[in-house]
């Protein structure tokens, strides 16, 4: 592929991040997490390829007068077989709970499902990651099936060692009428950052993350975020 077809996609990634209705309420935020990763193999060398991950999430908003609060805390586990060098499939299963301004917190049980798909391109890296998941409201029993769907590009940067940057996209997409949001597109996540590799252990990811919401009633909310990422592979 051409150096002038590798800038085109990272524009048309970019892209995304155009309002989608007049009617938008603009805030900022901070989404953190910390990731463990790791293997099997400790346990068979037939078990290489199967992989393990979990991560702790938070989102805070600065949507109240009396300032930054929780907004969201997910719990999530995840494991991966490796098909081959490109493709893993994955289930997961993720612990949400909510707390909505001025309204009672709930929480979801999140079940889910998807394919990842990695390719060098040129001197980058693309990810294609397809995700299905059952969200469910404990309180209610409310139940919206989403699709969910990632592209992403880095590529190593050359003045240090174990440093890369990358922008990413993911498409939201409710495929019933429920609770939660209305059938078809419900959220947009775009952003763009640095990784470093401090060890072959550990790493960081430090960025921004725009998230456009399209909600049910009211005003769209977009939010600009501080994303972090603390990651540690066994």
């Amino acid at each position: 592929m051409k150096k002038n077809e590798i800038i085109l996609g990272l524009l048309l990634v970019a892209q995304s991040t155009v309002t989608f209705a007049d009617k938008t309420t603009d805030i900022s935020g901070i989404w953190s997490s910390a990731t463990v990763q790791g293997d099997f193999k400790f346990l068979s060398s037939h078990l290489d390829k199967l992989q393990w991950q979990m991560a702790n999430q938070n989102g805070i908003r600065d949507d109240s007068s009396a300032g930054q609060r929780l907004n969201e805390s997910v719990l999530l586990g995840q494991l991966n077989y490796q098909l081959n060098d490109n493709v893993s499939l994955g289930l997961g299963y993720v612990h949400d709970l909510i707390y909505p301004l001025n309204k009672r917190s709930y929480q979801e049980n999140r079940p889910y499902q998807d394919i990842v798909w990695n390719q060098a391109v040129a001197n980058f890296n693309l990810t294609l990651r397809t995700r299905f998941e059952e969200r469910m409201n404990q309180t209610s029993g409310d139940t919206g099936y989403r699709a969910k769907q990632l592209t992403q590009i880095s590529h190593d940067l050359p003045f240090l060692d174990g440093l890369s940057g990358y922008l990413s996209d993911e498409v939201y997409f409710y495929l019933n009428q429920t609770n939660f949001g209305k059938k078809g597109f419900s959220e947009n996540r775009f952003s763009a950052g640095l990784s470093y590799q401090f060890t072959s252990q550990i790493g960081l990811d430090l960025g921004y993350l725009e998230q456009y919401i399209d909600n049910k009633t009211g005003n769209n909310l977009l939010i600009n975020n501080l994303q972090t990422n603390l990651r540690y592979r066994f």
